[in-house]
């Protein structure tokens, strides 16, 4: 185990003798966590975090095995919201040596806060129960529908689900233009053994024949979260299924996440892993590192990075600004961090200032924000703020993405290479480059974005399809992006095939190149105008189409092989030596 710590030494610098090595590895059989004994170990891991918190440098090591950790403590106390909390611990190695991490209830798995040079790997997590239930639709009504569910699904009635939606009973993928439906039941009754009547608010659209997922919990408490840490290492960590989200970042800097397995259980009809995103950093710094990973059947993104935009509510003087964040979110900037001043009808940034102070009023629940010289002239409450220092560098690389409820890649960050990825039988689109001040307000318009060598094979058929396998847009509340708002975007050598609407749609950009993808069976069936061209382009100036390369017979639903829609700049889209087309 010395091995262990001293690879930590070697990955983070920190300097620590052999001897100290040693005397920092905690077993979690010294505090009472014995593997495979059934019992319930949270108190017995809380002890062992203890130590590690006491002892910068730990190890803190599981022999392999399961262990049991229950949201219901003994004594009927007040249910657990997390297991393990790992906050102010230092130069921390998590080595689960492969053991498997059982839950039972809504519980959160690990939290990390001011956690800094910190390696958590070797560990498998799982639930006893899964938040989610998978049977056959069997019969429909005016405003229910009757599941049968699977007998490993255990159903008592009263159950909530928050979501629902179908799967094909042949393949095990999200059915093509399926039924999706949130917030959507009012109540669960047991009307037969493992027999779910599911009572929806508005008319039932489910069909019979459909496998159908009801989850039970969708943003849960999840898997593993790093708040305000650095220096994080996330290696061979295989979930089957977590309540919400995998692994969640938030003001935190510099994160590796290597040999991610979420994906079912073996050996069950479990259709679902993570409820919520796989991966979802928000206002993280430095480097982000996804590789060698696999995402399988989340009930939403693979991975999500981004910002948060600051909507100005008050121009206090001529440095300060008030602001709020969507759902009264408090997300103060930090001194030193760059904001780009940015006009909320164009979502584009008219200039930069710096952070000198931030300040918090948690009773209004806004921010006060500083600056180090004077605020721009045309500064208006109402425009919004971007963190340039909220949009880390971002590399993807070998991952897959495999029937996923929602997209694969939400890209809102800059200098970002997603390469040698592959997508398949996910309902909506692969990667969306985006921004918005429409509905979740995350940040920040992108830059530098190469898109190479990636497969995306029947993606973009279900109910929440988007406009392209890539789509690159930005959302504006009552008007539209103008062009600019992402900026320098490489898409070459892909291979897409098999969609009912097109390969590559463009909004708001400006300086896009698409070239030598090859194309193969796209636009089958496309029911607006933005999918019934192999490629669109709207708002957006500087884009060159050349090289690509159309298989096959083109569909008779396509209108054209490129389209130019409104607002582009046409004389500065170049359209060229494309096969096929």
């Amino acid at each position: 185990m010395i091995r262990f710590a001293l690879i930590l030494t070697v990955i983070w610098g920190v300097v620590m003798s052999e001897a100290e090595a040693a005397r920092n590895v905690i077993d979690v059989a010294s505090t009472g966590a014995v593997a495979n004994d059934g019992k319930d170990d949270t108190a017995a891991l809380r002890k062992a975090i203890a130590l590690c918190r006491k002892r910068p440098g730990s190890v803190l090591r599981f022999a392999k095995g399961r262990y049991d950790f229950s949201a219901e403590p003994p004594g009927g106390a007040k249910p657990r919201h997390k297991s393990m909390n790992f906050r102010g611990c230092r130069d921390l190695l998590v080595d689960g040596g492969g053991a498997t991490l059982m839950f039972d209830g809504v519980i959160g798995v690990m939290s990390f806060a001011d956690c800094h040079n910190v390696v958590v790997r070797n560990l498998t997590i799982d639930w006893k129960r899964q938040p989610f239930s998978t049977g056959m639709v069997v019969a429909t009504a005016a405003k229910s529908f009757d599941v049968k569910v699977f007998e490993e699904f255990p159903v008592v009635g009263g159950e909530p689900v928050g979501a629902f939606m179908e799967y094909d009973p042949k393949t095990g993928w999200p059915r093509r233009r399926c039924v999706d439906v949130y917030s959507g039941v009012t109540s669960t009754e047991l009307v037969g053994p493992q027999l779910l009547r599911v009572h929806t608010k508005a008319p039932s659209r489910a069909n019979v024949g459909a496998l159908s997922v009801l989850r039970h919990t969708v943003y849960g408490p999840g898997g593993l979260s790093f708040n305000g840490c650095s220096n994080v290492l996330v290696e061979n960590i295989t979930i089957h299924t977590v309540p919400g989200m995998g692994i969640t970042g938030g003001d935190t800097r510099d994160i590796v996440v290597r040999g991610l397995k979420i994906i079912p259980r073996p050996g069950t009809r479990g259709l679902m892993t993570a409820t919520a995103d796989a991966i979802h950093f928000n206002g993280c710094s430095g480097t982000i590192v996804i590789e060698d990973c696999t995402f399988q059947g989340m009930g939403d993104d693979a991975v999500n990075v981004h910002g948060m935009f600051h909507r100005v509510t008050e121009r206090v003087d001529d440095r300060t600004v008030t602001t709020v964040v969507r759902n009264d979110w408090l997300r103060p900037p930090q001194p030193g961090h760059r904001i780009e001043f940015t006009d909320n009808k164009t979502l584009l940034p008219y200039a930069t200032g710096v952070v000198a102070s931030a300040e918090v009023d948690r009773k209004a629940k806004t921010h006060r924000i500083t600056f180090a010289k004077p605020l721009p002239k045309e500064l208006a409450v109402g425009h919004i703020l971007g963190n340039v220092d909220w949009a880390p560098k971002l590399r993807i690389r070998n991952c897959k993405v495999i029937g996923n409820r929602a997209r694969g890649f939400l890209i809102q960050t800059r200098d970002v290479i997603i390469e040698n990825n592959s997508f398949r039988y996910n309902q909506a689109s692969g990667i969306n480059v985006t921004t918005d001040y429409d509905h979740w307000t995350e940040s920040i318009g992108t830059r530098k974005i190469v898109i190479r060598n990636n497969i995306f094979e029947d993606n973009n058929n279900g109910a929440n399809w988007h406009s392209g396998i890539i789509s690159i847009f930005a959302d504006v509340k009552g008007g539209e992006a103008s062009p600019g708002v992402h900026q320098d975007i490489l898409i070459e050598k892909n291979t897409f095939r098999n969609s009912d609407g097109g390969a590559v749609f463009v909004d708001a950009a400006d300086g896009v190149v698409i070239r030598d993808n090859t194309i193969e069976n796209v636009c089958r069936d496309p029911s607006r105008t933005g999918r019934k061209a192999i490629v669109f382009v709207q708002n957006s100036r500087n884009v060159t189409i050349s090289g690509n390369k159309l298989v096959g017979p083109k569909s008779e639903k396509m209108e054209k092989s490129v389209m130019i829609g409104k607002g582009c700049e046409e004389d500065t889209i170049e359209v060229r030596d494309n096969e096929g087309f």
